[in-house]
């Protein structure tokens, strides 16, 4: 059993994970972070169907918000969100099928310790290479081989495993709710680069199962097209009030 309680003058650590049409047995992230000491895990469950994960959860000692069917992940990370209200420490949000390890949450605690960020982005990697940190110009999202070409002004990022700090949200910010699935996190990050708060990288690797590399199945990959497109044309909306505002 992993403990991080031997890590001294922690801040405390939150883990938001969406869960969608799957119990918590088979969540490879939850099976992970049950693991883990020193942690709260909060569950905002999107699922479509009833798979008792409300008794499963108490019986792991997780919390858990059921969100009546799946409401998208913005409105699932705001009612998390809202459950930590006024908390202090640091926030993980986190898919519910990523490899989560014991040196994610080592690495982030002492680099709180050590040189504290208002968010951490870690090397997150799906099988056709580096997804995230990423850069962007302008509604573009391009992937990078490596971080040196990222700066303060072009850099962003994945939500999968994305630490931040809670005193952002204690400021007032909430995920624009217009969004279901895609541009959230490039969305939070353009607002976060906009009031100056401080990105840095958690040296660690991630390995995702990113579900946007998923075409075999025509009809998915259609409705996951419809997904995308809204959600793109929300961001390009945003961006365009931005400049002219």
């Amino acid at each position: 059993m992993y403990n991080l309680e031997g890590i001294k003058n922690m801040s405390k650590i939150f883990a938001v994970v969406v869960l969608y049409n799957r119990s918590i047995g088979d969540s490879v992230t939850l099976n992970c972070l049950k693991s883990v000491e020193g942690i709260d895990v909060i569950i905002c469950d999107n699922s479509t169907s009833d798979y008792k994960n409300h008794h499963f959860a108490k019986e792991m000692g997780f919390f858990y918000i059921n969100m009546g069917g799946n409401k998208g992940l913005a409105k699932a990370y705001n009612k998390a969100l809202d459950f930590l209200s006024g908390k202090s420490g640091y926030v993980c949000i986190l898919d519910d099928d990523t490899e989560i390890s014991n040196e994610y949450f080592e690495k982030l605690k002492r680099s709180i310790q050590k040189n504290p960020k208002d968010i951490y982005l870690p090397f997150l990697y799906d099988d056709t290479g580096m997804l995230s940190p990423c850069k962007i110009g302008g509604i573009f999202v391009n992937r990078v081989k490596n971080v040196e070409s990222i700066n303060k002004k072009n850099i962003t990022g994945i939500n999968s495993a994305m630490a931040i700090s809670l005193k952002v949200f204690n400021e007032g910010y909430r995920y624009d709710e217009k969004y279901f699935l895609d541009y959230i996190d490039h969305d939070f990050l353009r607002a976060m680069k906009k009031k100056n708060k401080t990105i840095g990288f958690l040296k660690v690797k991630i390995v995702q199962n990113f579900s946007g590399n998923d075409f075999s199945c025509k009809e998915y990959s259609l409705r996951r097209f419809k997904i995308y497109k809204k959600d793109f044309k929300r961001f390009c909306s945003n961006n365009f009030f931005s400049r002219i505002c």
